[in-house]
């Protein structure tokens, strides 16, 4: 999922979680050709469903996408995701790389990552927000309360 998320707001009291991990990664441009790339990879225990990625392809370039921190790890063991954002292991003769694949507006980019750290990064957010207690750390009292008063499309 890429973008900003629902109105949902959070908490102030959220742990700390991990710090980001700088990753580089290789973006396949073609089936003979992959290119460099540094990635940070941020988790904000507030917000404990995402991960935020910063891709970073040249000096002063970024682009950010918030991936689903569950879509993200399972994506390093099994295919996971779909549409937008998709993850899953690379063959066997590629051990110890995934494949990210990212599709904005019909285009696409695709990525391999390195399984070893990343999936123990994700492990310590989880260790920070256990994956039972993401919903605890949203404000689901002033989500509902903002639903309430906000007006609905005229009446005819």
């Amino acid at each position: 999922m890429n973008g900003d998320q629902s109105g949902l707001r959070i908490r102030e009291t959220a742990p700390e979680g991990p710090a980001p991990l700088h990753l580089r990664l290789g973006r396949v441009l073609s089936d003979e050709t992959t290119h460099p790339m540094r990635a940070e990879f941020r988790f904000d225990p507030g917000a404990p469903m995402i991960c935020s990625v910063t891709f970073k392809p040249g000096p002063g370039m970024s682009v950010t996408w918030r991936i689903g921190r569950e879509l993200l790890y399972r994506g390093l063991f099994e295919d996971s995701g779909e549409w937008d954002v998709q993850v899953w292991p690379a063959v066997d003769d590629e051990q110890g790389l995934a494949w990210l694949m990212l599709d904005s507006k019909g285009r696409n980019a695709l990525f391999r990552l390195p399984i070893a750290p990343l999936a123990a990064w994700l492990e310590a957010t989880y260790q920070a927000v256990p994956a039972e207690e993401e919903g605890q750390s949203l404000d689901w009292d002033s989500f509902i309360e903002e639903l309430l008063d906000t007006p609905g499309p005229p009446a005819q």
